[in-house]
C-alpha cells in the first residue's frame, strides 16, 4: 500500500538541550565548555532514611575487638536493621558538598551518616586494625588525624586487598561500606533511574510509533517503519521516492544484503545493535555465552575490548586516573569475588557520575516521551523506542583521590562511528586540563578498537574551541551526512553543530587490513 504521511506536530514545548562540554583549557569564560552553571530551580526535596552511628569506643587498644561474623544471612539481617534505622534525610545540594566520591553518594543516599565512626576490619582474625570517622572526601584517621582515602585507609590500617569496602565497617551497625553500597543501588529512587524506557502510546493514539524522527529528533510528515516504532523524514535519510507497500528502518534489516525479509533468522549485533542474516556473516555463536552475537570480527573485538576495560583504574599523571564504567544488571550473590566487587564499583561510580553530570548540564528531557536524555544515557537506560535506546552507552570518568571531577559518555556504533554527546568537568577543575585528559584517553581507547571516526554536538560558539584546540571538523560532506544517517546516534536542536575527527588518520602501530563487514 502506498504510504500515508502523519503530521507529528503534537508538541511543540522545547526543552533546553546542550550539546558537548569539553575543552577546560586556559580560555575566556565565554567559550569555556567545561561547565555550564545550570539555570534551574532547585529540585524538590526527596526523603530517604539515613543511619545513626552507633557508640563506638574511642579506645585506641583494638586488638581485643572483634567484629561479628560475616555470613551472607547475618549480613542481609544487619543490612535490614540498619536500613530500619535510618532517619528522613533530604538530597537537596548543600553548600557543604563540595566532593563527589562515593562516600559523599552514600552520604546523600541516607545510608551512612557524615562523621560516622568506622573500623577496618581483619579478614582473618576478626581484629580491629584502624578507626576513623568517614566523610564526603574520605575517612578522617582517629590515630594520626590524616584525610585519607578509602584505599589509603586500608593501606594505613596495615592491609593491601584492593578491596577496602568489603573491609571497612560502620562501628555502630557492624555493616560494611560494600553493603552500604549495595543498600544505596538497589534504594528504590535509584533504581527508578535506571529502569527500561517502555514507551506506550497515548490512549487515543492512531498507532504505535515515535512521534520524532530518529535522525532529528524533530517532528513534522514522519514515514513509519513497518517492524519498530522509528519513525523518519524522507529527506533525513535522503529518500527521494516514497516506497509503495512495507518499508524498514536501517535497524530492522540486514546489515549485509538490506533485505528484512527472507534468507534467515535476523540477528542482532550486541555492539552495533545492527540486523544481519547469519547466512550474510556474523562470528559463530558462542554456546556458552547464548545472549552475545557479533556481525563480525570487528564488532566482537570492540566489545570485548571494552568489556575488558570496564571497572579498571588506569592511572595517569598527578595522581589522575580514569576508568570506563557500565551499569551491569547482575544479580550480586554475596560471594564478593573479584568480579562481583568490581561490578558494585561500577554501578556506585555510575550513580556519582550522573550527579556530576546533572551538575553540569541544563535538564534535557526528550519532549516527545519525557524521558531524561542526560540520565537515561549515564545509567544506560535501554528502551523499546529505538531513538532513546541507550542500552549501548559507556561512562569515562576522570578522578583524583576517589572523587569524580570530569565525565563523558561514549557509544561505538562498529568499527566505522563511535559518538561523544556529553562531556563535563565540575566547576572547580575548569581551565585546568581535565576535559582534555579524559578526551585523550577515549580517543587512545577508540584508536586501539580501530574505531575509525568520533562524532560529538557542540553549542555554536564553542564550535571553534573544539576545531581550534582538538582538531574536530564540521560534519559537510554530503557522504558522511549519508553515513550518519545510518546510525542512531543522539540528536539535538539544529542549533547544535556536529563536529567529527578522523581517528583513521591518527597513527596505529598496530594497522591491520580493513574487512569488508557490512555496507553499515
Amino acid at each position: 500500500m502506498a504510504y500515508n504521511f502523519r503530521n507529528r506536530n503534537l508538541l511543540n514545548t522545547r526543552v533546553a538541550y546542550l550539546g558537548s562540554s569539553g575543552s577546560d583549557s586556559e580560555s575566556q569564560d565565554d567559550s569555556d565548555p567545561d561547565f555550564l552553571t545550570p539555570s534551574r530551580t532547585p529540585r524538590r526535596s526527596t526523603q530517604n532514611n539515613t543511619a545513626r552511628a552507633g557508640g563506638a569506643s574511642s579506645s585506641r587498644n583494638l586488638s581485643g575487638k572483634r567484629a561479628r561474623g560475616n555470613g551472607e544471612e547475618h549480613r542481609r539481617g544487619l543490612r535490614e536493621r540498619h536500613r530500619r534505622r535510618r532517619r528522613r534525610f533530604s538530597q537537596v545540594p548543600r553548600a557543604q558538598i563540595s566532593r563527589r566520591t562515593v562516600l559523599s553518594w552514600l552520604i546523600g543516599s541516607g545510608v551512612i551518616e557524615e562523621k560516622e565512626v568506622v573500623w577496618y576490619v581483619d579478614a582473618q582474625s576478626g581484629n580491629i586494625l584502624g578507626e576513623g570517622k568517614v566523610n564526603r572526601e574520605g575517612i578522617l584517621c582517629s590515630c594520626c588525624s590524616g584525610q585519607l582515602t578509602v584505599e589509603e585507609f586500608e593501606v594505613h590500617s596495615g592491609r593491601k586487598t584492593r578491596k577496602p569496602y568489603q573491609h571497612i565497617y560502620l562501628a555502630g551497625s557492624q555493616v560494611s561500606l560494600l553493603d552500604c553500597q549495595i543498600e544505596a543501588w538497589e534504594d528504590k529512587e535509584e533504581e527508578e533511574r535506571r529502569t527500561f524506557n517502555n514507551i506506550h502510546p497515548a490512549s487515543k493514539a492512531v498507532d504505535r510509533n515515535d512521534d520524532a524522527c530518529l535522525i532529528c529528533a524533530d517532528g513534522g510528515d514522519l514515514i513509519c517503519c513497518e517492524r519498530c516504532p522509528s519513525t523518519f523524514h524522507p529527506r533525513c535519510i535522503f529518500m527521494e521516492i516514497i516506497p509503495q507497500g512495507d518499508w524498514l528502518c536501517p535497524y530492522c534489516i540486514c546489515k549485509y544484503c538490506g533485505n528484512g525479509n527472507g534468507n534467515g533468522l535476523l540477528m542482532q549485533c550486541s555492539q552495533c545493535e545492527k540486523q544481519y542474516h547469519f547466512r550474510c556473516g556474523g562470528e559463530p555463536l558462542d554456546l556458552m555465552n547464548p545472549p552475545v552475537a557479533f556481525c563480525g570480527s570487528s564488532c566482537r573485538k570492540i566489545y570485548e575490548g571494552l568489556h575488558n576495560l570496564l571497572g579498571s583504574q588506569n592511572e595517569l599523571h598527578d595522581g589522575l586516573t580514569w576508568t570506563l564504567l557500565k551499569r551491569t544488571d547482575e544479580p550480586f550473590t554475596g560471594s564478593y569475588g573479584e568480579e562481583e566487587y568490581k561490578r558494585i564499583q561500577c554501578n556506585s561510580k555510575i550513580a556519582v557520575a550522573w550527579l556530576v553530570m546533572n551538575e553540569c548540564f541544563l535538564s534535557t528531557v526528550d519532549r516527545h516521551t519525557r524521558a531524561n536524555i542526560v540520565q537515561s544515557i549515564v545509567y544506560s537506560r535501554g528502551s523499546n523506542v529505538t531513538r532513546i535506546n541507550y542500552s549501548g552507552f559507556y561512562t569515562a570518568i576522570l578522578e583524583k583521590n576517589d572523587e569524580i571531577i570530569s565525565v563523558a559518555s561514549i557509544r561505538v556504533h562498529g568499527k566505522r562511528l563511535a559518538e561523544m554527546p556529553f562531556i563535563g568537568t565540575r566547576g572547580e577543575y575548569r581551565r585546568l586540563g581535565m576535559a582534555y585528559v579524559l578526551e585523550n584517553c577515549i580517543e587512545s581507547t577508540l584508536c586501539s578498537l580501530k574505531v575509525e571516526k568520533l562524532v560529538i554536538p557542540s553549542v555554536s560558539q564553542l564550535t571553534g574551541m573544539w576545531m581550534d584546540k582538538y582538531f574536530f571538523s564540521r560534519v559537510q560532506e554530503e557522504r558522511l551526512v549519508k553515513e550518519l544517517s545510518l546510525y542512531n546516534t543522539v540528536m539535538f536542536p539544529s542549533s547544535v553543530v556536529r563536529l567529527h575527527k578522523n581517528l583513521a588518520m591518527l597513527p596505529d602501530l598496530n594497522f591491520s587490513p580493513q574487512e569488508n563487514e557490512g555496507h553499515f
